[in-house]
């Protein structure tokens, strides 16, 4: 059976599983963030997914003003921790390519920038 506790950061817990994401009220109907989470969730299948949205320090530079959807949604900038077994054996760069093949969507409607972290259970275990 699942688990939730909320409070600023909602955690999904499915016996071995944790999904977990910083939210604000607003988090909820934000497409870009929803996208993230559902592409990563789906194609990866983590163990730990943490999705922490950053556009708000990013909003006045001209350059996110310009760009498409993404950025009228004020979704621009994401901090993206995932654990997966996807991982595995690959390198820092196939992982990071990963991901980004997963939002090439999201990219090319405006999404600008993610800070990855991406590790493999056994990583964690050993951290």
């Amino acid at each position: 059976s699942a688990r939730v506790s909320s409070g600023p950061w909602l955690s999904l817990s499915f016996g071995l599983r944790s999904i977990s994401a910083f939210i604000t009220d607003s988090d909820m109907s934000k497409p870009v963030y929803s996208s993230i989470s559902r592409k990563i969730s789906e194609s990866l299948k983590p163990t730990s997914l943490k999705i922490v949205d950053q556009s708000h320090k990013h909003a006045h530079h001209a350059p996110m003003k310009a760009l498409g959807s993404a950025s009228a949604a004020g979704e621009t900038h994401f901090d993206v921790e995932v654990v997966s077994d996807s991982f595995e054996g690959l390198s820092l760069v196939k992982r990071h390519q990963l991901v980004y093949g997963l939002l090439k969507e999201e990219f090319a409607l405006g999404l600008h920038a993610l800070a990855l972290k991406t590790k493999t259970p056994k990583e964690m275990q050993s951290s």
